[in-house]
């Protein structure tokens, strides 16, 4: 092969991105905030600090990605009177609609870039990018 790993996964990322983005259009989502909604929904009513640890994404970017979550009904906040930083956050029917759509979108994408793969390769596959993520965050992919 001509090429590197960095541009294959670079390609290969761009490409799963392109072919996903319309129809996170269709169903209302904007980047960033499927991601947000499979947080939520396996962990129903935590704190932002929480999203961004995560998510690894900064704190700011979860605020302003909830902001538009909620204004468009995915997620609904609740702030202790006393401490606006440490609001609850949970996904509300709406958002689990939304996230349902999306995880039918992502498996039929997943499928077709997965087409010729035995289940045995598709299981090394994960395995190997399971592994470069923890060799370069020193974390487990969830």
């Amino acid at each position: 092969m001509s090429f590197s790993l960095h541009h294959a996964v670079c390609m290969t990322y761009n490409a799963q991105k392109n072919t996903l983005r319309p129809d996170m259009t269709r169903i209302g989502l904007s980047p960033g905030q499927p991601k947000v909604l499979r947080f939520l929904a396996a962990h129903d009513s935590c704190m932002q600090k929480e999203i961004a640890q995560a998510l690894d994404i900064e704190p700011a970017t979860v605020s302003r990605l909830l902001a538009n979550m909620e204004q468009n009904g995915l997620v609904a906040r609740s702030a202790p009177e006393e401490r606006r930083r440490a609001e609850s956050v949970r996904i509300t029917e709406e958002g689990r609609a939304a996230f349902s759509r999306w995880e039918t979108v992502c498996h039929t994408a997943e499928e077709q870039s997965l087409r010729g793969f035995s289940e045995e390769e598709r299981q090394q596959f994960l395995e190997y990018l399971s592994r470069m993520y923890q060799n370069l965050t020193k974390k487990s992919l969830k």
